[in-house]
């Protein structure tokens, strides 16, 4: 299965640390959305999204990333 967030980013040229700054997260954290060792909550997922310009159903879809129901602390 593709990485479809990584791919995304990486064509607009953005790092995983210019990801994290814009959306108010660590790198770490960051890094654990796009690896997939942790669910991304709704309101990180809309702001990826957002920055990357896409809908947010063209990432986040069961089969590729789960957002949590949760918003972020």
């Amino acid at each position: 299965m593709s990485n479809k967030l990584k791919e995304l980013r990486n064509e607009k040229g953005y790092t995983q640390g210019y990801m994290a700054k814009k959306a108010g997260i660590s790198i770490p954290t960051y890094c654990l959305y796009e690896t997939r060792q942790r669910d991304i909550p709704l309101d990180i997922a809309e702001c990826v999204a957002e920055l990357l310009n896409v809908d947010i159903n063209d990432i986040f879809s069961p089969v590729k990333l789960t957002i949590s129901k949760k918003q972020s602390d």
